[in-house]
Order: C-alpha cells, then sequence, then structure tokens
C-alpha cells in the first residue's frame, strides 16, 4: 500500500502520492507568469529557487458548498505549499491544510486527474503534467 499526503483544497480531501520528495511550507511571494493562470500562479522562491506555483482548484470537481473557486493565494495569506516532483521538476502545489499521512490500496493504472479511492481521491501526478503543458500551450 502506498503512503499518501492527505491535504484540504478549499472545501476538497485530497490524496497527493508520497514519493519521499515533499516538502510542506508557507507560501511566500509569488511573481505572476503572463498566460499562466488559473492553473500556474506564477513563480515562488524555495530555498533561494524558483519554483512553479501550481494551482489545482480549477481541476478539481464542484463541492457541495458550490463550485471551486479559483480565488488568488493573496485572497488567503495562510495558505500552505507542497513541494514535489512532477516528472523530475520540482513544483509546488497550493493547499489549504495539511492533514496528516495515510496509507492507500495501490490504485488501478489510469489517465484520470482524480484517481477515486477510499477515503477522497489520489490525484494522479503523470495527468497533472499533461494538463499542466495544455494549459500553458493554449
Amino acid at each position: 500500500m502506498p503512503d499518501a499526503l492527505l491535504v484540504r483544497i478549499q472545501g476538497t480531501r485530497l490524496a497527493l502520492p508520497l514519493s519521499g520528495e515533499q516538502t510542506i511550507a508557507e507560501l511566500g511571494p509569488v511573481a505572476p507568469l503572463p498566460n499562466g493562470e488559473p492553473l500556474l500562479l506564477g513563480l515562488t522562491t524555495v530555498q533561494g529557487r524558483a519554483v512553479p506555483l501550481v494551482n489545482l482548484v480549477p481541476l478539481l470537481p464542484a463541492t457541495d458548498t458550490g463550485p471551486a473557486s479559483a480565488a488568488p493565494a493573496s485572497a488567503d495569506p495562510d495558505r500552505l505549499m507542497v513541494l514535489t516532483d512532477l516528472d523530475g521538476d520540482r513544483v509546488a502545489l497550493l493547499v489549504s491544510e495539511v492533514l496528516g499521512v495515510t496509507a492507500l490500496p495501490t490504485p488501478a493504472p489510469s489517465a484520470a486527474l482524480l484517481i477515486d479511492l477510499p477515503g477522497g481521491p489520489l490525484l494522479n501526478p503523470s495527468a497533472l503534467l499533461l494538463e499542466l503543458r495544455d494549459s500553458l500551450e493554449r
């Protein structure tokens, strides 16, 4: 059973696969990039290195409190980010809260962004990378 980091992104619980390369940090200043939003909010600095900041909200299903909002990070100054690798590149995922670590059943291979598992959806890093590339090409 793989381990996953449980996070909350606005009203949605989500599991992020753990690979041993994740770091949780407070969100610092963000330098916006032209044509990056809504998925790519800009670049933030972590230990002196520029890292793309990804907003998963536009990719998440609507919650029972209404549709997912793509509010900018500045609307909530207490945001966190989870640094992780996507195909060898470091990115920061914007999260509202870190809930802990859990073991999940091994998911079946899938091309979906979110893989349904007991306890909440699991983010598929390969599908996220494709979504990011598609959004930058538009």
